[in-house]
Protein backbone atom coordinates (compact mmCIF):
# COMPACT_ATOMS: atom_id res chain seq x y z
CA UNK A 1 0.00 0.00 0.00
CA UNK A 2 1.58 3.87 -0.72
CA UNK A 3 1.19 6.70 1.14
CA UNK A 4 0.36 9.97 0.20
CA UNK A 5 0.80 13.53 1.23
CA UNK A 6 -0.01 17.01 -0.60
CA UNK A 7 2.85 18.92 -1.52
CA UNK A 8 2.63 23.04 -2.35
CA UNK A 9 6.16 23.50 -1.17
CA UNK A 10 9.36 22.22 -0.38
CA UNK A 11 10.65 24.16 2.30
CA UNK A 12 12.34 22.02 5.32
CA UNK A 13 12.04 25.21 8.04
CA UNK A 14 8.92 26.15 7.40
CA UNK A 15 6.81 24.01 9.11
CA UNK A 16 9.34 24.33 12.53
CA UNK A 17 8.54 27.85 11.86
CA UNK A 18 4.95 27.81 11.93
CA UNK A 19 4.50 25.23 14.87
CA UNK A 20 7.05 27.44 16.88
CA UNK A 21 5.30 30.83 16.13
CA UNK A 22 2.23 28.80 17.44
CA UNK A 23 3.60 27.85 20.05
CA UNK A 24 5.10 30.86 21.21
CA UNK A 25 1.87 32.98 20.40
CA UNK A 26 0.19 30.41 22.92
CA UNK A 27 2.35 30.78 25.69
CA UNK A 28 2.21 34.65 25.87
CA UNK A 29 -1.56 34.44 25.92
CA UNK A 30 -2.06 32.13 28.22
CA UNK A 31 -0.42 34.90 30.47
CA UNK A 32 -3.74 36.43 30.38
CA UNK A 33 -6.70 35.18 32.85
CA UNK A 34 -9.88 35.29 29.68
CA UNK A 35 -12.38 33.63 28.75
CA UNK A 36 -11.91 30.95 25.96
CA UNK A 37 -13.70 28.11 24.74
CA UNK A 38 -12.25 25.15 22.40
CA UNK A 39 -11.98 25.36 18.70
CA UNK A 40 -14.66 22.49 19.39
CA UNK A 41 -15.85 22.96 22.68
CA UNK A 42 -17.66 21.04 24.89
CA UNK A 43 -20.81 23.27 25.48
CA UNK A 44 -24.03 21.59 24.26
CA UNK A 45 -24.71 22.92 20.83
CA UNK A 46 -23.80 21.99 17.25
CA UNK A 47 -21.30 23.47 14.89
CA UNK A 48 -20.76 23.03 10.91
CA UNK A 49 -17.65 23.33 9.09
CA UNK A 50 -16.74 24.08 5.90
CA UNK A 51 -12.56 23.72 4.41
CA UNK A 52 -10.93 23.42 1.09
CA UNK A 53 -7.24 23.28 -0.04
CA UNK A 54 -5.14 21.79 -3.27
CA UNK A 55 -1.59 21.13 -4.48
CA UNK A 56 -0.02 17.85 -5.36
CA UNK A 57 -0.58 14.86 -4.01
CA UNK A 58 2.65 12.81 -3.54
CA UNK A 59 2.41 8.61 -3.07
CA UNK A 60 5.79 7.75 -1.83
CA UNK A 61 6.60 3.38 -1.86
CA UNK A 62 9.54 1.42 -1.59
CA UNK A 63 9.72 0.05 -4.88
CA UNK A 64 9.78 2.75 -7.68
CA UNK A 65 9.75 6.72 -7.81
CA UNK A 66 6.78 8.27 -5.97
CA UNK A 67 3.47 8.89 -7.76
CA UNK A 68 2.04 12.38 -8.01
CA UNK A 69 -1.38 13.88 -8.40
CA UNK A 70 -2.75 17.39 -8.64
CA UNK A 71 -5.37 17.20 -6.09
CA UNK A 72 -8.35 19.41 -4.85
CA UNK A 73 -10.67 18.76 -2.30
CA UNK A 74 -13.11 20.55 -0.45
CA UNK A 75 -15.07 18.84 2.48
CA UNK A 76 -17.76 19.52 5.20
CA UNK A 77 -18.60 18.39 8.88
CA UNK A 78 -20.82 18.49 11.40
CA UNK A 79 -20.54 18.29 15.28
CA UNK A 80 -23.07 17.97 17.93
CA UNK A 81 -22.55 17.50 21.58
CA UNK A 82 -25.31 16.46 23.88
CA UNK A 83 -25.51 17.27 27.90
CA UNK A 84 -28.38 15.35 29.45
CA UNK A 85 -28.07 17.12 32.45
CA UNK A 86 -26.78 20.36 31.71
CA UNK A 87 -29.37 22.46 33.00
CA UNK A 88 -28.47 21.39 36.68
CA UNK A 89 -24.55 20.67 36.09
CA UNK A 90 -23.01 24.86 37.06
CA UNK A 91 -20.17 24.29 38.81
CA UNK A 92 -17.95 27.05 40.23
CA UNK A 93 -17.52 30.29 38.01
CA UNK A 94 -19.83 28.94 35.80
CA UNK A 95 -18.28 26.07 33.98
CA UNK A 96 -20.40 23.18 32.95
CA UNK A 97 -20.25 20.06 34.62
CA UNK A 98 -21.13 16.97 34.04
CA UNK A 99 -21.35 13.96 31.14
CA UNK A 100 -21.57 14.79 27.81
CA UNK A 101 -21.54 12.51 24.22
CA UNK A 102 -19.66 13.89 21.31
CA UNK A 103 -20.51 12.72 17.57
CA UNK A 104 -19.75 13.71 14.32
CA UNK A 105 -19.35 13.03 10.90
CA UNK A 106 -17.06 14.32 7.72
CA UNK A 107 -17.91 14.13 4.23
CA UNK A 108 -15.07 14.91 1.45
CA UNK A 109 -14.80 15.45 -1.95
CA UNK A 110 -11.26 15.27 -3.49
CA UNK A 111 -10.05 15.57 -7.81
CA UNK A 112 -6.95 13.92 -8.02
CA UNK A 113 -5.13 14.00 -11.51
CA UNK A 114 -2.22 11.54 -11.86
CA UNK A 115 0.45 13.30 -13.39
CA UNK A 116 4.07 10.70 -12.51
CA UNK A 117 3.54 7.46 -12.46
CA UNK A 118 5.38 5.14 -10.44
CA UNK A 119 5.01 2.27 -8.35
CA UNK A 120 0.71 2.19 -9.40
CA UNK A 121 1.98 1.62 -13.04
CA UNK A 122 4.52 -0.95 -12.44
CA UNK A 123 2.60 -3.14 -10.09
CA UNK A 124 -0.24 -3.19 -12.36
CA UNK A 125 1.64 -3.18 -15.76
CA UNK A 126 0.59 0.49 -16.61
CA UNK A 127 3.43 2.35 -18.07
CA UNK A 128 1.03 4.85 -19.85
CA UNK A 129 -1.18 5.69 -16.70
CA UNK A 130 -1.30 9.36 -16.43
CA UNK A 131 -3.66 11.96 -17.22
CA UNK A 132 -6.34 10.15 -15.48
CA UNK A 133 -8.60 11.80 -13.54
CA UNK A 134 -11.00 10.80 -10.51
CA UNK A 135 -13.02 12.47 -8.02
CA UNK A 136 -12.92 10.54 -4.98
CA UNK A 137 -15.69 10.62 -1.70
CA UNK A 138 -14.23 9.98 1.16
CA UNK A 139 -16.50 9.75 4.62
CA UNK A 140 -15.46 9.90 8.58
CA UNK A 141 -17.12 9.59 11.69
CA UNK A 142 -16.59 10.16 15.23
CA UNK A 143 -18.28 8.92 18.13
CA UNK A 144 -17.10 9.81 22.14
CA UNK A 145 -18.34 10.19 25.75
CA UNK A 146 -16.51 12.04 28.27
CA UNK A 147 -17.05 14.20 31.85
CA UNK A 148 -16.26 17.73 32.44
CA UNK A 149 -15.16 19.13 35.75
CA UNK A 150 -14.61 22.70 36.63
CA UNK A 151 -10.72 22.34 35.71
CA UNK A 152 -10.55 19.29 33.75
CA UNK A 153 -12.20 17.43 31.34
CA UNK A 154 -11.32 13.86 29.73
CA UNK A 155 -13.40 12.10 26.81
CA UNK A 156 -12.99 9.10 25.13
CA UNK A 157 -14.25 7.86 21.91
CA UNK A 158 -13.38 6.46 18.10
CA UNK A 159 -13.35 7.70 14.73
CA UNK A 160 -13.42 6.28 11.22
CA UNK A 161 -12.38 6.88 8.21
CA UNK A 162 -13.33 5.70 4.80
CA UNK A 163 -11.55 6.58 1.57
CA UNK A 164 -13.08 6.00 -1.92
CA UNK A 165 -12.33 2.38 -2.36
CA UNK A 166 -11.23 3.00 -6.22
CA UNK A 167 -8.15 5.56 -5.27
CA UNK A 168 -4.70 3.81 -4.34
CA UNK A 169 -3.84 6.32 -2.10
CA UNK A 170 -5.51 6.07 1.26
CA UNK A 171 -7.03 3.05 3.36
CA UNK A 172 -10.12 2.98 5.82
CA UNK A 173 -9.07 3.47 9.61
CA UNK A 174 -10.33 3.19 12.44
CA UNK A 175 -8.60 5.21 15.55
CA UNK A 176 -8.99 6.37 19.19
CA UNK A 177 -10.37 9.62 19.87
CA UNK A 178 -9.38 10.77 23.37
CA UNK A 179 -8.80 14.47 24.85
CA UNK A 180 -7.65 15.72 28.09
CA UNK A 181 -8.14 19.31 28.37
CA UNK A 182 -6.59 20.97 31.46
CA UNK A 183 -7.50 24.23 33.40
CA UNK A 184 -10.70 26.46 34.15
CA UNK A 185 -12.42 27.79 30.66
CA UNK A 186 -12.18 31.39 32.56
CA UNK A 187 -8.50 31.65 32.99
CA UNK A 188 -6.88 29.64 30.16
CA UNK A 189 -5.81 25.95 29.27
CA UNK A 190 -4.58 23.58 27.14
CA UNK A 191 -5.13 20.32 25.71
CA UNK A 192 -3.51 17.03 24.99
CA UNK A 193 -5.32 14.62 22.42
CA UNK A 194 -4.74 11.79 20.23
CA UNK A 195 -7.56 11.46 17.55
CA UNK A 196 -8.87 14.29 15.06
CA UNK A 197 -9.61 18.20 16.93
CA UNK A 198 -11.83 19.19 13.19
CA UNK A 199 -13.57 18.19 9.66
CA UNK A 200 -10.31 17.76 8.17
CA UNK A 201 -8.20 15.83 10.47
CA UNK A 202 -10.84 12.81 11.07
CA UNK A 203 -9.30 11.64 7.98
CA UNK A 204 -6.21 12.80 8.99
CA UNK A 205 -5.89 12.11 12.64
CA UNK A 206 -2.52 12.13 15.23
CA UNK A 207 -1.14 12.86 18.51
CA UNK A 208 -1.70 16.74 19.12
CA UNK A 209 -1.63 19.48 21.65
CA UNK A 210 -4.23 22.48 21.51
CA UNK A 211 -4.74 26.32 23.27
CA UNK A 212 -7.51 28.34 23.04
CA UNK A 213 -7.64 31.54 24.13
CA UNK A 214 -9.54 34.83 24.39
CA UNK A 215 -13.02 36.26 25.02
CA UNK A 216 -15.28 33.83 22.82
CA UNK A 217 -17.75 36.92 23.21
CA UNK A 218 -15.22 38.92 21.40
CA UNK A 219 -12.09 37.73 19.70
CA UNK A 220 -11.03 33.98 20.29
CA UNK A 221 -7.17 32.71 19.27
CA UNK A 222 -7.48 28.46 18.76
CA UNK A 223 -4.47 26.55 17.38
CA UNK A 224 -2.69 22.76 17.49
CA UNK A 225 0.25 21.23 16.81
CA UNK A 226 0.93 17.85 16.65
CA UNK A 227 1.95 14.73 14.76
CA UNK A 228 -0.45 12.88 12.25
CA UNK A 229 -1.50 10.56 9.57
CA UNK A 230 -0.73 13.22 7.21
CA UNK A 231 -2.46 11.36 4.34
CA UNK A 232 -4.68 9.23 6.19
CA UNK A 233 -2.57 5.94 5.47
CA UNK A 234 -1.94 3.76 8.66
CA UNK A 235 -0.81 0.36 9.87
CA UNK A 236 0.84 -0.33 6.16
CA UNK A 237 4.26 -1.14 4.93
CA UNK A 238 4.71 2.68 4.34
CA UNK A 239 3.54 4.74 7.17
CA UNK A 240 2.98 8.40 6.08
CA UNK A 241 3.36 10.25 9.32
CA UNK A 242 4.52 14.25 9.54
CA UNK A 243 3.26 17.45 10.91
CA UNK A 244 0.45 19.49 11.36
CA UNK A 245 0.35 23.00 12.22
CA UNK A 246 -3.54 24.63 12.85
CA UNK A 247 -4.32 28.43 13.63
CA UNK A 248 -7.75 29.89 13.90
CA UNK A 249 -9.54 33.14 14.87
CA UNK A 250 -13.40 33.05 16.24
CA UNK A 251 -16.29 35.70 16.73
CA UNK A 252 -19.32 35.79 19.15
CA UNK A 253 -22.29 36.86 17.27
CA UNK A 254 -24.38 36.56 19.81
CA UNK A 255 -24.38 34.68 23.38
CA UNK A 256 -25.50 31.63 20.67
CA UNK A 257 -23.90 31.98 18.05
CA UNK A 258 -20.35 32.03 16.96
CA UNK A 259 -17.99 31.64 13.80
CA UNK A 260 -13.95 31.10 13.12
CA UNK A 261 -11.94 30.91 10.29
CA UNK A 262 -8.46 29.20 10.18
CA UNK A 263 -5.92 27.44 8.27
CA UNK A 264 -3.86 24.36 9.04
CA UNK A 265 -0.42 23.35 7.75
CA UNK A 266 0.65 19.51 7.29
CA UNK A 267 3.89 18.68 6.29
CA UNK A 268 4.88 15.34 5.10
CA UNK A 269 8.15 13.80 4.14
CA UNK A 270 8.96 11.78 1.11
CA UNK A 271 12.01 11.01 -0.52
CA UNK A 272 13.28 13.39 2.00
CA UNK A 273 11.76 16.24 1.29
CA UNK A 274 9.13 17.97 2.73
CA UNK A 275 5.94 18.63 1.28
CA UNK A 276 3.64 21.11 2.12
CA UNK A 277 -0.15 21.17 2.00
CA UNK A 278 -2.48 24.44 3.06
CA UNK A 279 -6.30 24.34 4.23
CA UNK A 280 -8.80 26.96 4.30
CA UNK A 281 -11.66 27.06 6.35
CA UNK A 282 -14.80 28.52 8.49
CA UNK A 283 -17.13 27.17 10.91
CA UNK A 284 -20.62 27.72 12.63
CA UNK A 285 -21.61 26.92 15.97
CA UNK A 286 -24.56 27.18 17.14
CA UNK A 287 -25.24 26.58 21.22
CA UNK A 288 -28.00 26.30 23.51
Amino acid sequence: MCGKTLALGHSVTGPLRLSASILTVAVILMQRPSVSWAAETSERGVSGTLYGGGGTLTVPNNERRPDDYAVTRVGVGVLGVLRPDANAANGADGETTGVFAAMGAAFELESSLHTACGFECFANDHAGGTGERYLAKNFAGRLGIGYSFPAFEARLGLLFARPDPHVQYAMPLVFPDVMARFGRRSRGWFELGLGAYSASTNFRPGLYLGVALGDARKLQVSGHVGLHLVNGLCCSTVLMAGYAGELSVAHGFSSSLSGSVGITVFDGLSEHVHHLAAEGGSRLTFAW
